[in-house]
């Protein structure tokens, strides 16, 4: 099923298909100043959100294909490390270098995906997808209090995730 998926994209619409659930986690994890303690927490709830959509969407097969496992441990390695040299290649070529250029990059990023995905696989899985990604982005915006002292105070979610979603929130069209 996932090679069928992904042979209707080219190696670069697929590698952006599939690097935008955990850019738009990235970048909300980067939108707030959680520490040390939250940012791990907001890594931890990218990581399990995005897991999350095989099962939230089980027959979405564009969310089924772009979390296809690994056969081994060894086959993971390699693509994580496939995965992180493309990507930091593309960030070294767009020249980004601070938060903001990131998060531009990834609604950028965001955009041509969604249209990608709704031309090649039609607009329901085009909906599902971009509910995915907007329920990562909660996720991880809920995962720690800002502006605290060692977890206790500050606020759920901060301002600057506030904004950030308020920005993909015009790019993902589905409310959720």
């Amino acid at each position: 099923m996932s090679d069928s998926v992904q042979n209707k994209f080219s190696d670069d619409e697929w590698f952006l298909i599939s690097s935008v659930p955990s850019m738009v986690g990235a970048a909300m994890a980067g939108a707030g100043k959680s520490g040390i303690i939250g940012t791990t927490k907001e890594a931890m709830a990218s990581m399990k959100s995005v897991v999350a959509g095989k099962s939230d969407y089980p027959d979405n097969e564009t969310i089924a294909a772009v979390l296809t496992k690994a056969e081994s441990f060894s086959e993971a390695k390699e693509k994580a490390g496939a995965y992180r040299e493309k990507a930091m290649a593309q960030f070294k070529e767009q020249n980004i270098t601070n938060p903001e250029e990131f998060n531009s990059y990834m609604l950028d990023n965001a955009k041509t995906a969604i249209a990608l995905v709704k031309e090649r696989q039609g607009e329901k899985e085009a909906d599902e997808y971009q509910t995915w990604c907007i329920a990562i982005a909660k996720k991880v915006a809920e995962a720690a209090s800002e502006g605290g002292f060692m977890g206790f105070g500050g606020e759920q979610v901060s301002d600057g995730e506030r904004a950030l979603m308020t920005e993909l929130q015009k790019v993902f069209t589905v409310v959720t």
